[in-house]
């Protein structure tokens, strides 16, 4: 027997080259996706860093005094007491 004819080789080069070139077009779309799939987890990683730091102010700001003195006269309609409204208890604060 004589061994694979010029036709049959050229068909299997032909269908090796094929299925690289296949093979190249899968793992470029494949790494297209997983770079954009990547580009959006970075967008939302700096999103959520910016809220967080937004969030950070925001808390700072709630926790001084003059927030917490302004909500209370707005929301409770209280205020700090004047000088002749305090009085001092003997024995306390010694």
């Amino acid at each position: 027997m004589r061994g694979p004819d010029r036709t049959t080789r050229v068909v299997l080069a032909a269908a090796a080259v094929l299925a690289a070139l296949t093979t190249v077009a899968w793992r470029q779309s494949s790494a297209r996706e997983t770079m954009k799939a990547l580009a959006d987890l970075d967008r939302q990683i700096e999103l959520a860093r910016d809220e967080r730091e937004e969030l950070t102010r925001d808390l700072m700001i709630k926790e001084g005094r003059a927030w917490v003195l302004e909500e209370a006269a707005r929301r409770l309609g209280l205020r700090p007491p004047r000088e002749a409204e305090v009085q001092f208890l003997p024995g306390v604060g010694q």
